[in-house]
């Protein structure tokens, strides 16, 4: 296991075994947990500066969770917005993304809001919004680039299968009852052949199945 201290001392240091050495990662919130993820992942990485960060509102699921994949294919962090810590949010970016970087705005600016940009000319931002949370996360596919690529379809409509899936590094594409013109669009243009479906038909109906299956 790697052991990760991210110049930190107020993580909990938790002795399972003589082999096992877990470490906690914990903020006053979910905003700051997410910075101290993002020093991990620096530190992890072993690099001084990331070259891109990922920026989503921590009020709802579904755009972070479209977002997983963007983050791992740039090896970027994940940070979180409530509206209310945008200068912290900026402060962290500053300090640690490499000027002329990319800044990745995930929803629209009710998600991430509008002020995210200003004083950010030092750095590509890019916004990537559809009118909901499945169109949003057409855009986000497209920006990482899902070439070949396995998809996991996972319902949008809550967020146990989709976070339980996040973690196999694969693009997650989000569904609601059946496959729009759009996703096959997707498919098409992407050389998509192969689906993982997580959760049961209540989750991912059959009709999205054998739609998939066409």
């Amino acid at each position: 296991m790697y052991e990760c201290s991210c110049g930190q001392t107020k993580y909990e240091k938790i002795y399972i075994d003589r082999d096992a050495l877990v470490y906690r990662l914990s903020g006053s919130t979910r905003y700051d947990t997410a910075f101290k993820a993002a020093d991990c992942l620096k530190e992890v990485l072993g690099v001084s500066k990331f070259d891109s960060a990922v920026i989503a509102t921590g009020k709802n699921f579904a755009d972070a969770l479209s977002g997983s994949y963007l983050a791992y294919v740039n090896e970027a962090p994940m940070l979180l917005t409530n509206g209310k810590n945008v200068d912290d949010v900026k402060d962290y970016i500053k300090k640690n993304v490499k000027t002329g970087g990319t800044i990745y705005l995930l929803g629209g600016t009710g998600a991430v809001p509008s002020s995210m940009k200003s004083g950010m000319s030092s750095y590509e931002v890019i916004r990537l919004a559809g009118e909901n949370r499945y169109e949003t996360n057409l855009l986000i596919l497209e920006e990482a680039g899902v070439d070949n690529q396995e998809l996991v379809v996972c319902t949008g409509k809550n967020y146990a299968d989709s976070l339980s899936a996040s973690a196999v590094k694969k693009p997650i594409l989000l569904v609601k009852t059946n496959i729009t013109d759009e996703h096959k669009e997707l498919f098409l243009d992407n050389e998509v052949e192969n689906f993982y479906i997580i959760g049961g038909t209540g989750a991912v109906s059959e009709r999205v199945q054998m739609e998939l299956e066409e």
